[in-house]
């Protein structure tokens, strides 16, 4: 087991991790050469040894008539809530409050999307001088952000801050569309 370096936070992670146990971030793995140079060689070998035999000749009218009739299939909620999220854009900035203890932040949404979005969910991080993450605060919106509109949320309380913290990052983590 070899550890790699987390891209969020910078902690030491098992390269088998799916996601860091730190800050939870989805851990991305990098594919061998070896296994690449055996993807592109074994499947057009594939394809042109098994396509004929496999796929039925209705197969490729039924798909070439789909593509002619120009209808998109559907997209799943997964690929819908992906095709969302870049067009979520999240401005914000953020003070202490509460004797320096709070985390007070002023939220800016807007939603380009064509779907209605709620529950929308923030994850902050917070950095010390030396660059290490200290800790993390996360935070739901429990509010409607109508389609290709922005909406405000001024002194949102997002929790306890850690008294080294210098620095914040945040960013949307979750949210549910409205279909």
């Amino acid at each position: 087991m070899a550890l790699i370096k987390c891209k969020e936070c910078g902690s030491d992670v098992s390269s088998k991790a799916g996601t860091c146990p730190k800050c939870g971030v989805t851990l991305k793995h990098k594919t061998s050469c070896l296994t690449m140079l055996l993807a592109l060689i074994l499947i057009p070998v594939g394809l042109a040894f098994f396509g004929s035999t496999i796929l039925p000749s209705s197969t490729s009218t039924s798909a070439s008539q789909s593509v002619s009739s120009g209808s998109p299939r559907p997209l799943s909620p997964r690929e819908l809530k992906e095709a969302i999220r870049n067009q979520i854009k999240l401005d914000w900035e953020w003070q202490k409050s509460g004797f320096g203890n709070v985390m007070e932040a002023d939220f800016t949404i807007t939603n380009r999307s064509d779907h209605d979005i709620k529950d929308i969910e923030i994850r902050t991080v917070q950095v010390g001088k030396s660059g290490t993450q200290i800790d993390r605060n996360t935070r739901t919106i429990y509010e409607i952000i109508k389609a290709r509109q922005t909406k405000e949320f001024k002194k949102f309380n997002m929790g306890f801050i850690h008294s080294q913290s210098e620095s914040v990052s945040a960013r949307i983590t979750d949210f549910v569309v409205i279909q």
